[in-house]
């Protein structure tokens, strides 16, 4: 039987507190096999991969905005044309 696939919809700041969470989770010392924390360290890598998405998305984001400035501010001064 194949496992469903979920999408859920979050914020940025509840993405990181579910991230922190989940570093208590795995952190927790208790007196029984460490076997049950194996999901949630799973989960907790898989969140951390969505948070460097995100972290890289914004950053190419205001990259482009930052170079598409500069052209304009370039095309304006050298033909007073922007393509």
């Amino acid at each position: 039987m194949e496992e469903a696939v979920i999408t859920i919809k979050t914020s940025e700041s509840e993405l990181e507190c579910l991230i922190w969470a989940l570093g208590m989770v795995k952190t927790i010392r208790l007196p029984i096999e460490p076997e049950w924390k194996k999901p949630y360290k799973v989960l907790l890598k898989d969140l951390q991969k969505i948070k460097d998405g995100v972290t890289e998305a914004k950053r190419n984001r205001t990259n482009d905005q930052k170079e598409e400035e500069l052209r304009g501010v370039i095309c304006k001064s050298a033909t007073n044309e922007c393509d």
